[in-house]
């Protein structure tokens, strides 16, 4: 009874592992630091960005932790999804980053690939996000976040957009309240 509860536990850490894992990868220097769901963002301003849809990028606090660590993004206006990175130890990437999300066609043009530039210093965390803002964004199916520099992907992390409500931990971490009420 003991090996079979042991086993089922690590077939299920295994299943989640692989859920997390498939098709993630950090290279050096970049360090992924977390990835998933932010329940709610504060912007501190804006800057162009000519290569997304919306022509603007919202800065955020670079320090904001992942609310809830999931590779799954339920539909949800408001909500935010994306990396935490860093570099490693004694490593710099001079220059800028491009930040590139690949996902379904939205918007009147159908675009599919949004790119914006970054700088990664030595100390300090990056954090990189796509929120639902409009509901033209809220596209059901895989999303693909990565840092490349020159050319070479740096660092890789998918995403699957789902229904709205559909991903219990963030229903409960990010409307918890609502819910209740």
């Amino acid at each position: 009874m003991i090996r079979t509860a042991t086993l089922a536990l690590l077939l299920s850490a295994s299943a989640l592992a692989a859920e997390t894992a498939t098709g993630a990868f950090s290279n050096t220097p970049v360090e992924l630091l977390g990835f998933g769901v932010i329940c709610e963002v504060e912007l501190q301003g804006q800057r162009e960005a000519p290569d997304t849809l919306s022509g603007i990028l919202n800065i955020v606090d670079q320090d904001r932790e992942i609310d809830v660590t999931t590779p799954r993004v339920p539909a949800d206006l408001g909500l935010s999804f994306g990396v935490r990175a860093g570099l490693l130890p004694g490593t710099a990437v001079p220059g800028m980053v491009d930040i590139v999300v690949t996902h379904p066609p939205m918007g009147d043009s159908g675009i599919t690939v949004e790119r914006w530039q970054a700088v990664m210093s030595g100390g300090e965390t990056t954090i990189n996000l796509f929120t639902f803002e409009h509901a033209f964004e809220m596209v059901e199916g895989p999303r693909l976040f990565q840092i490349v520099k020159d050319g070479e992907v740096l660092l890789q992390q998918p995403f699957e957009v789902t229904p709205s409500g559909s991903v219990p931990p963030v229903q409960k971490a990010c409307f918890g309240a609502r819910l209740m009420s």
